[in-house]
């Protein structure tokens, strides 16, 4: 768990580093936005949502999957990320960060999920 929360840390500091000024990461951490409402990567299409990979000391981790499952595909496919060898998926059960799920789980149908319960959704 220490490992998760560290890994947390590390990945809230290089996010506000990165909107503050860009910073070139060593290849085994890093974190690849794959879906964002306001960011300015060409690459992307823009949606409402949000989803990350974040890589960290060989652990990869999806946080979130964006709005628009087609358009996280799309994304995902145009950076060529492999979302067969993730370590986990980490969300929250609202719509615009969970519906690429299902994409998600079409190329790796075991990754442990860790979403939250919430009272209002029970």
């Amino acid at each position: 768990m220490s490992r998760l929360l560290n890994c947390c840390y590390w990945v809230l500091s290089v996010s506000i580093a990165t909107l503050t000024h860009p910073v070139a990461y060593a290849a085994q951490n890093r974190v690849t936005i794959l879906n964002d409402a306001f960011g300015k990567q060409s690459a992307l299409e823009q949606d409402w949502g949000y989803s990350a990979l974040i890589e960290f000391e060989g652990t990869r981790i999806l946080f979130d999957t964006g709005d628009n499952a087609a358009l996280f595909q799309k994304n995902v496919e145009r950076l060529h990320v492999d979302l067969s060898h993730l370590d986990m998926v980490v969300s929250h059960a609202h719509g615009n960060h969970t519906s690429g799920l299902r994409y998600v789980l079409s190329r790796n149908p075991n990754v442990p999920l860790f979403v939250p319960k919430a009272p209002y959704f029970t």
